[in-house]
């Protein structure tokens, strides 16, 4: 999670360095558009009062007019609260009539038009800004051949100029202010996604604790009745056995034996660690030991088969096989009331194969035990852990057959 953490936190950082360049060269050309007005109206006002022309009607209208640019800071500020453009049409629309009147009063005004161009573009549609921008170049010239002039050629040629070449800077600085306006966007959606993933990555990390939470829950409860359950109704037996027994001594020690198992096995479940059985011993072996258990505690015979070579198998795979087959001889024990039981270890090419075979009264697999039994579903459920399968054969009077698998391949062995 950290780590996906990093990465999308890089590609916000990246995409805001991308950012800042085409921001930089905007703040730039405003911040130049702004001194240029201001410049121009000061060099504007100095030239007049050096002339004498208009001086007092022309340095107060300047004046008028550079606190009304200023207030356009207060119009874009509602322009952006409210989301409307009007605020900004009134303000070009109120600077651009003191500008007239700027213009009417003294020439040295008339090249405050360059940065109304950019206001224009800034401000308005394309078409009207273009629309607007021929207009005041035309006021411009009138204004200038008006007050007069020794050149009209170059009277007429200087605002032209100036309009087309403020025109193509404002249509470059539209382009750099449609590329910040979709980067940002572009922005936003990657930190909205950003976002997302986290949630995602969130939901899935709780959805995997509660799955693995699940998960050993059904374990231990697997574990538990493979075990404990099932030594705990070994000692029930062998307590009634014991109390119609001439010899309870010999019983008490089965029980003493069996309630050690359980303690050891009890305390294997807890560490979540390989069955005793297995720890010193094949699989096979630890087989053998049940079916000795079994017959010392019911007296009911059994039998182990080994068919094939025996192989290392993941202990995994051993520790899965010798619960299925605890708890089908824990079935035998308690429900079967059968003299014999066979279990067969087969390994085969690709799989690994555990028979348990029994003589007993057997049940009808489509009835309530089948359906009811903890002990089938936990050893079905421990079995599709690996892709392995449990197959269960029976009848009324006639025994019981129980076969688990497990796929077995080269990289297994």
């Amino acid at each position: 999670m950290q780590h996906s953490d990093t990465r999308h936190g890089d590609g916000a950082a990246q995409t805001r360095g991308h950012d800042d360049g085409p921001a930089s060269v905007l703040r730039i050309m405003q911040l130049g558009a702004h001194a240029l007005f201001v410049l121009l109206l000061a060099v504007g006002a100095a030239r007049s009062a050096a002339d004498g022309e208009h001086r007092p009607g022309a340095l107060l209208l300047a004046g008028v007019v550079l606190v009304w640019y200023l207030l356009g800071m207060w119009f874009a500020r509602r322009s952006a609260a409210t989301g409307n453009d009007w605020y900004g049409r009134v303000w070009l629309g109120v600077l651009v009539l003191g500008w007239l009147g700027l213009a009417a009063l003294s020439v040295n005004f008339v090249w405050l038009a360059f940065p109304l161009f950019f206001l224009c573009f800034h401000l308005l549609s394309t078409r009207s800004a273009l629309a607007s921008t021929v207009a005041i170049t035309a006021v411009a010239v009138g204004a200038v051949l008006w007050h007069g002039t020794d050149n009209t050629l170059a009277s007429i040629l200087g605002p032209i100029f100036g309009a087309a070449a403020a025109s193509g800077m404002a249509v470059v600085y539209q382009q750099l202010l449609r590329d910040a306006q979709q980067r940002r966007r572009l922005f936003d959606e990657l930190t909205r996604s950003h976002n997302e993933l986290l949630s995602a990555q969130d939901e899935l990390a709780s959805l995997q604790r509660e799955a693995g939470a699940a998960g050993e829950r059904a374990r231990l409860a697997r574990d538990i009745h493979d075990t404990l359950a099932q030594g705990f109704s070994s000692i029930v037996l062998l307590a009634r056995a014991g109390q119609r027994s001439d010899e309870p001594t010999a019983i008490l020690d089965q029980i003493a034996e069996t309630a050690q198992d359980n303690l050891t096995e009890a305390r294997r479940v807890v560490g979540a660690l390989t069955p005793s059985a297995l720890e010193d011993a094949s699989l096979a072996s630890a087989l053998r030991r049940l079916l000795v258990q079994l017959r010392e505690h019911t007296g009911i015979a059994g039998e182990l088969v080994v068919d094939g070579e025996d192989v290392a198998l993941p202990m995994d795979y051993d520790v899965a096989l010798l619960r299925v087959a605890q708890s089908a001889l824990a079935n035998v024990r308690l429900h079967s009331a059968a003299r014999q039981v066979r279990l067969t270890l087969s390994y085969g090419i690709d799989e690994v194969r555990l028979d348990v075979v029994d003589d007993g009264v057997g049940f009808d697999p489509d009835g309530e035990f089948a359906s009811t039994s903890f002990g089938l579903r936990a050893m079905r459920d421990r079995l599709d852990s690996f892709g392995g399968a449990l197959v269960v054969e029976s009848a009324p009077g006639d025994g019981t057959a129980l076969a688990a698998t497990l796929p077995v391949g080269q990289e297994q062995r």
